[in-house]
């Protein structure tokens, strides 16, 4: 038995913040939540963790996350970052107080997931992206890391083998989004010019060869020459040249990424399973598409992301007519690294305007702030959501959207699977220790495996 004793425990259930209560673990489980208890009992625990000052919480569920097995990475396919950097990457998560991840590198096979679970103590699931056109996509745009197994997968296979969905559909590599910044267009403009630039950089060049809608007939000369000055590279770049690389980068792999949402959600509806799709400027109108097919669960991924505010808010508003329709709002990289979205805007704008759904970290190259973060600054400073409603969007809510990704998990209710979050108060992002199945995972910075 553990106890965790007199903090601010929020259930995850939407409604309830409970001041000085109390949790009590037995045997994996949450056993009570209650405001008082006979203090006797103490002298049975292993644990009582003084919890004054203090939130306490169900741990956090991150149903989009990218780098988190030894599979390929992206929609790309293409080669994973290496051993180290992800086990580093479920380190950081964990830490973050995520408890339970979901891969949506979408072509990471069953036996990637359990190589990896075997190092780490986070809960991994997987989703899956083992279709023909995607595949397509995939390797247009990269491929690299496609091996036999991942060819020979089929959607079908993985959702009987335990994947908890389809997705993530599209993405940022094949669609002209983040990994253009980040890595293809910077890597190109190495090769060709021996020189290094950064991802905004490399996104300055993108958008104004393409724009954010990414068209191959946007481009204009004297708007890239312009682009070019702005972004400090009219030294070593034409842009003609510019043109044909952001071109090479990012253009062959698109019509047929936006036909693999198709594919996808014919499969979706054949199975009734749901659907995780890429929802960007690039994707706009095809995810319009599908959400009019009726799909019982369509999650529109980062919805509050690459739109203008005025946009995201918008779209997200037409979206939510439909039924099945579930917006994501991802937290990506806002107040730390600030390496893909440099303020936090357009989450502000979807906690303002009551279009969160559930929420996740996405990626940002690796760099993304935590959902707790997210939640302590949406909730508890700019006063735009309640704190209760808030944290249910990153546990309770995601556990009824993906039935498969955590069952029993989410709320800390008697009977439920003891993933406890233990934070400092109000500062949420601050996790002091974290507890996966009633076991402690991490303490004070560090990973207990």
């Amino acid at each position: 038995m553990k106890i965790f004793k007199n903090g601010t425990v929020v259930t995850g259930d939407g409604k309830t913040v409970l001041e000085k209560a109390n949790v009590i673990e037995v045997d994996g489980l949450v056993a009570d939540v209650n405001l008082y208890y006979d203090e006797n009992i103490e002298s049975y625990a292993e644990e009582v963790v003084d919890c004054s000052g203090k939130c306490v919480m169900p741990g956090m569920i991150n149903h989009h996350q990218h780098g988190v097995t030894f599979g390929t990475m992206f929609a790309s396919g293409c080669v994973n970052y290496g051993r180290e950097f992800i086990l580093d990457h479920l380190d950081r998560s964990l830490l973050q107080g995520h408890t339970t991840v979901l891969n949506v590198d979408g072509f990471a096979t069953m036996d990637d997931v359990e190589e990896t679970q075997k190092c780490h103590p986070i809960r991994i699931k997987t989703a899956t992206t083992h279709a023909p056109i995607n595949y397509h996509a995939g390797e247009l745009c990269d491929g690299k890391g496609f091996q036999p197994k991942h060819k020979e997968m089929t959607v079908e296979k993985m959702l009987a083998d335990g994947a908890v969905c389809i997705g993530e559909v599209g993405g940022g590599h094949t669609l002209g989004g983040g990994g253009q910044d980040y890595l293809y267009i910077p890597r190109a403009v190495k090769e060709c010019k021996g020189k290094d630039i950064d991802y905004l950089q490399a996104r300055a060049m993108k958008l104004s060869v393409l724009g954010r809608y990414i068209e191959e007939s946007y481009y204009d000369r004297d708007r890239v020459a312009a682009a070019l000055k702005e972004a400090k590279l009219d030294s070593f770049l034409t842009p003609e040249e510019t043109r044909d690389i952001v071109y090479k980068t990012t253009l062959a792999s698109v019509k047929v990424a936006l036909d693999g949402y198709r594919e996808a959600a014919a499969l979706a509806k054949r199975y009734n399973v749901p659907l995780m799709i890429h929802n960007a400027p690039t994707s706009k109108y095809i995810v319009h598409e599908i959400a009019k097919m009726g799909l019982n669960t369509l999650i529109c991924c980062h919805s509050n992301y690459l739109f203008t505010t005025e946009e995201c808010v918008e779209n997200g508003r037409y979206l939510r007519q439909f039924p099945g329709v579930i917006l994501d709002a991802a937290v990506h990289d806002p107040w730390g690294a600030k390496h893909l979205v440099a303020t936090p805007d357009n989450l502000y704008a979807f906690y303002e305007n009551d279009l969160v759904d559930i929420i996740s970290t996405d990626f940002a190259a690796g760099h993304s702030d935590s959902m707790l973060e997210a939640i302590q600054h949406a909730a508890l400073e700019k006063k735009l959501v309640g704190l209760a409603k808030a944290v249910r969007q990153g546990t309770s809510r995601v556990a009824e959207i993906l039935p498969l990704l955590a069952p029993n998990l989410g709320e800390l209710k008697k009977g439920y699977t003891a993933d406890i979050v233990v934070t400092e108060y109000p500062q949420l992002k601050n996790v002091e220790r974290v507890y996966i199945g009633g076991s402690l995972v991490a303490k004070d910075g560090k990973v207990i495996r």
